[in-house]
Parts: C-alpha cells; structure tokens; sequence
C-alpha cells in the first residue's frame, strides 16, 4: 500500500511538471492559443506571429509568461476603472460607457481626468492608464460597446508607459455634436510597447484617431478612423508599426490626413478616402514609410464648396515614403508627390 500511495503521488508530481512546461504564452494579455491567425507583427519586410515575437525577444520568462490571468467582465465604466491591471483580460459587455462617470479619483495604475496634472505636453484624457503590462480590453463577442466622453479637452483613453496592450471591437469617440470643436484625440498611446488594435473604430469630432508617441511594436488591423477634425493618424519618434486593411475615410483633416515622424512603418491594404479640407496633403512623413496596395482616392484640398489652396499641394510630402502597388487619384492636388518624397517601387496605378 504504501508503495502504491509513493507512486501515485510521484504521477502527480509529473503531471503538475508537465502542466507547468505548457502554460500559454501570454502577449497583450492574450494567450497564445486565442490569438487569430491574421494577427502578425510585422518588421520591415519580414513577418513572424505575435507569439514568436514574444518568444525571441530578450524578456525574462516570468515577463512573457505570467503566473496568472485575471478574466474580468465589466458592463458600466465604474467596473471599467476599477477592473484596470496588470494581466487581465477585460470583456465589456453591450452599451455605451460615458467615462466622464467615474466616481474614483484614481487607482494604482488609472487616473480620472480631474487629477491629471503631469500628463506630457499637457494632455489630459478620460482615463490615463499607466505603467500596466498585458491588458486587453475587448467588447463581448456579438456586443457594440462604445467609450465616449464628452470633454472636449480630453482624450478618451491614454496610455503611458506601458506594455503589451491589446484593443478588440472598441467603438470609441466624443459625444460632442458639433464639427470640429475636439481640441483633443480619440486614442493616444506615450512610451507604450507591444500594441494590438483590431476591429476598432474611432471617430471625431476627436483631433486624432490615433497618436503614437515614442511607441514601438504596434499593429493596428482591420480598424476604421472617420470624421477627425485635424488628421486621423500621428506617428511621432516611433518604430516598427503595421496598419493592415485599416480604412481612414471622410476625415474633415485641417492638416493631413496621416503624419508621421518615424521608422520602419507599413500600411499594407489600406483605403484613405474621402477625406477633405486638407492643408498639407494627404500623407506628410519624414523617415520610413512602405504603402502596399493602398488605395488613394477622393482626397482633397476643399472646405465644403469653397477651394481651399486648391493646386498648391501635393499628395505625399516628406522623404522616405515608398508606395507599391497602390491605386492613387491626384484629385486637385498639385501633383502626385514632392520632389525626393516618394520612392515608386512599382506596380502603381495613377490617376
């Protein structure tokens, strides 16, 4: 009997050890084996999956592989707030979720608006998020689930110094009526590594869709930026990032409608349509930017039927930008691009 007892107690020993070795790969919050095969990080040319980006980067194992996961489902902005932390998993349940309602002043790692004083460049947002590590944010599946505020000044969500953080099938925006009043963003991301977006939709009259300052490693796919009153994308001092199949449409842009300050930075199958009143062109970069089976099309210098520098700007400004296999319209800009800004890789089609 008491060889047998040894025995068993040495099987689940074992069997705890295996169990062990086989824990998912944690990256943004989300194991391993729930990662859709269409998410991938790309760099440069090259591609690899999300999980083998965290496997060959030099992070400590217990960094990339958590003891824990807390799965937390939330349905007001209250639990919202309150549910914000390192490796968790948040699923919002249906509804619209006004973060200007939060009661708390602040936790150990969000901060309402009203105590925001040291926010870089002065920004303030509806909830900031600092210093957490693998949080993902995701509505239910089948749910419309909205994060609005009506704080103009504000942006509606800021993240600073974190890590690993993922958005799925977010709507977020300002529920301000009025055009073009926002003298803030939708999404803005300080200092922050590891970033998955997908199936999102930001919307003004919010500034900016999004804003990546000194950010690296980020992937945006299969998400839409509409209506923002100043530009839809800013991408500053920034590396390695990917917006696949995203739509950047109807934007009232009173600049351009993508700028960027940066390196190593794709858009492959992408639509930028329809935007208007734009003052610097379509696309100002300064750095390293491939456009890939992109479609460039009904952009133009005008504000509502009055021409607004109408012949006086190209479409692309900058240095750095290489477009392949992209279908562009000049529309009434001067030209396709300014002298030393493009390089054309072949395969486009202009018109």
């Amino acid at each position: 009997m008491k060889l047998l007892l040894a025995l068993a107690a040495l099987m689940l020993l074992l069997s705890a050890a295996l169990v062990g070795c086989n824990r998912p790969v944690v990256l943004a919050g989300v194991p391993s084996d729930e990662i859709p095969p269409d998410i991938e990080w790309v760099s440069g040319e090259s591609k690899a999956t999300r999980t083998a980006y965290a496997d060959n980067n030099a992070v400590p194992e217990q960094d990339v592989i958590p003891a824990y996961v807390k799965n937390v489902t939330v349905s007001t902005p209250q639990e919202l707030f309150d549910a914000i932390a390192p490796d968790t998993n948040i699923t919002l349940k249906a509804g619209v979720y006004d973060l200007s309602t939060v009661t708390a002043s602040e936790s150990q790692y969000v901060i309402v608006r009203q105590n925001q004083r040291t926010a870089p460049g002065g920004v303030t947002a509806a909830l900031l998020i600092t210093g957490v590590e693998r949080l993902l944010l995701q509505a239910e599946t089948g749910a419309e689930v909205e994060l609005v505020t009506p704080e103009i000044y504000d942006e509606v969500l800021m993240f600073i110094d974190c890590n690993s953080i993922a958005l799925s099938g977010i709507t977020a925006g300002h529920t301000v009526t009025r055009e073009y009043v926002c003298d803030a963003g939708v999404v803005r991301f300080y200092n922050t590594a590891d970033i998955a977006i997908e199936h999102c939709l930001f919307y003004g009259c919010g500034s900016i869709g999004i804003t990546l300052w000194e950010c690296s490693f980020a992937q945006i796919t299969d998400t839409t930026i509409t209506d923002c009153s100043l530009r839809a994308v800013d991408l500053s001092h920034s590396t390695d990032i990917v917006f696949t199949r995203c739509n950047f449409i109807d934007n009232r842009a009173y600049g351009c409608v993508i700028y960027g300050n940066v390196s190593s930075v794709e858009f492959i199958d992408c639509n930028i349509a329809g935007n208007r009143s734009l003052e610097w062109g379509a696309v100002w970069f300064e750095g390293d930017v491939l456009f890939e089976r992109c479609v460039f099309r009904n952009n133009a210098l005008i504000e509502g039927n009055n021409a607004l520098n109408e012949g006086s700007e190209p479409l692309f400004k900058g240095s750095g930008i290489r477009l392949r296999d992209c279908e562009i319209d000049r529309d009434n800009f001067s030209g396709y691009w300014s002298d030393g800004a493009v390089t054309d890789l072949g395969g486009n089609i202009l018109t």
